[in-house]
């Protein structure tokens, strides 16, 4: 099966991405590539990986070099050897880029990104892993009430960055809006204020174009964390190079772009009554509005997540955490110490009680 590893063609070590530099670096002597170089060793790369797998005897079972079978959760497991180590790797189904287990070199399973399933974009990292954590530390500390087992610099550790796969869609369509509209004025005489009130037909008709309108495309992702962490720029959409998930974690889709584009086309009818609705003269407005989607471009882009698994909780129950990895916005429900919390509140009770006794004394 075809995987992809990318060497430092000085020392020989592994390349992988630098979001700070934006640059392929080698961590053992340092060298860098530009973007260019980084794009230009993928393509090569990719051609090597496509030549291999080519050559490979189609696999009805697990083949040589390979294995499959299923992970505890009845997912489907197959089996990769590392380049440089010669290890095997065992990978979910999903899994588009990883580590090997022994000596930690990164590797782009090539074959999972291939055909239809290879992305039309990715989002690199523009926030290393130092800067990651750095962030994350500087939120939890904000929060007064979190538990203070929770600063444990250990679990920084595992803090990983993994690409998730996302579909992006560009809309064309025509609204038609169809209702009532009242315009109302008040004159004052002598002995009567009088109030008018006037009926109008609206209808209104506008095209109108969306952009880059997100939906996850894997279904093990928790849909409230990601949808917490967005939005993304997509003017940091760079054109798909595997050089880029070299050193993260990837995933691939498991959602094809029709089972999720009703529910986008759903959404947008709400979106195009609010548009329709807005810059009238009348006093108020009632109607509804009908969408019609014309021209629908799908997008599959790869776009960047730092992900902390805390299991702290009761009875070791785990709080997930992810940060945007272009903005560094955070999403996740952070561990309170109910002890605290409640010695602060009787506290600030105290201390109202005190001075409202105080107060009643004087005033006496």
């Amino acid at each position: 099966m075809s995987t992809i590893m990318f060497k430092c063609p000085s020392c020989g070590g592994y390349l992988e991405f630098d979001a700070q530099l934006q640059k392929f670096k080698c961590l053992y002597c340092g060298q860098s590539l530009s973007q260019e170089e980084l794009e230009k060793e993928s393509a090569r790369r990719e051609e090597e990986a496509d030549e291999r797998q080519a050559q490979e005897p189609c696999e009805t079972g697990a083949g040589e070099g390979s294995a499959s079978g299923e992970g505890s959760a009845g997912q489907p497991m197959r089996g990769y050897n590392c380049q440089m180590c010669g290890a095997q790797i065992i990978t979910g189904a999903t899994t588009a880029a990883t580590r090997c287990y022994y000596c930690h070199s990164p590797v782009v399973l090539h074959d999972r990104l291939d055909d239809d399933f290879r992305p039309d974009g990715v989002v690199p990292f523009a926030l290393d892993k130092e800067t990651a954590q750095a962030r994350f530390m500087d939120y939890i500390r904000r929060k007064k009430f979190v538990d203070r087992r929770f600063f444990d610099e250990g679990q920084l550790e595992m803090f990983s960055g993994v690409y998730y796969p996302y579909w992006y869609f560009d809309v064309e369509g025509e609204a038609d809006f169809e209702g009532q509209g009242t315009r109302r004025s008040v004159a004052t005489t002598s002995n009567y204020i009088i109030t008018t009130t006037r009926y109008f037909a609206v209808r209104r008709k506008a095209e109108v174009s969306f952009r880059d309108v997100a939906r996850k495309a894997l279904g093990s992702l928790d849909g409230k964390l990601s949808d917490g962490i967005h939005p993304y720029d997509p003017a940091g959409v760079k054109p798909y190079a595997s050089g880029y998930l070299s050193g993260f974690l990837a995933e691939m889709r498991d959602t094809d772009a029709d089972a999720v584009k009703g529910g986008v086309l759903q959404e947008l009818q709400g979106y195009a009554d609010n548009l329709i609705r807005r810059n009238h003269t009348f006093h108020s407005l009632q109607g509804s509005t009908a969408f019609r989607s014309g021209s629908v471009q799908k997008r599959y882009v790869l776009l960047p997540v730092w992900v902390l698994t805390w299991k702290g909780g009761k009875d070791g129950a785990p709080y997930y955490y992810l940060m945007n990895g272009q903005t560094g916005k955070v999403c996740g429900k952070l561990p309170v110490n109910k002890a605290k919390l409640w010695a602060w509140a009787l506290g600030l009770g105290a201390a109202v009680a005190g001075i409202l006794t105080l107060g009643g004394m004087l005033l006496w």
